[in-house]
């Protein structure tokens, strides 16, 4: 399955400490090998978004009919997500 990422979400990436970017990577190869495997989010800026957890972060996608697209990485302490 394919994986692309959305702008916001490339960005925010790329202002996590490593470690936490390499389980979030890794995280997101198992999430586009199982798009279903993750609960899907019911209220909220992300609602109707499948997420996962990756230490105090939130990670957030969407499913396609070619894979994923990873939509946002939100800290699980903001009241927004």
């Amino acid at each position: 399955m394919k994986i692309r990422w959305t702008a916001t979400a490339l960005s925010h990436l790329k202002d996590l400490p490593r470690e936490v970017g390499e389980e979030i990577l890794r995280k997101v190869r198992t999430a586009a090998a199982y798009p279903l495997m993750y609960p899907e989010r019911q209220r909220g800026r992300y609602r109707g978004c499948r997420w996962f957890p990756v230490s105090f972060w939130l990670v957030f996608y969407r499913t396609s009919d070619r894979g994923i697209i990873v939509v946002g990485i939100w800290h699980g302490a903001r009241k927004e997500a």
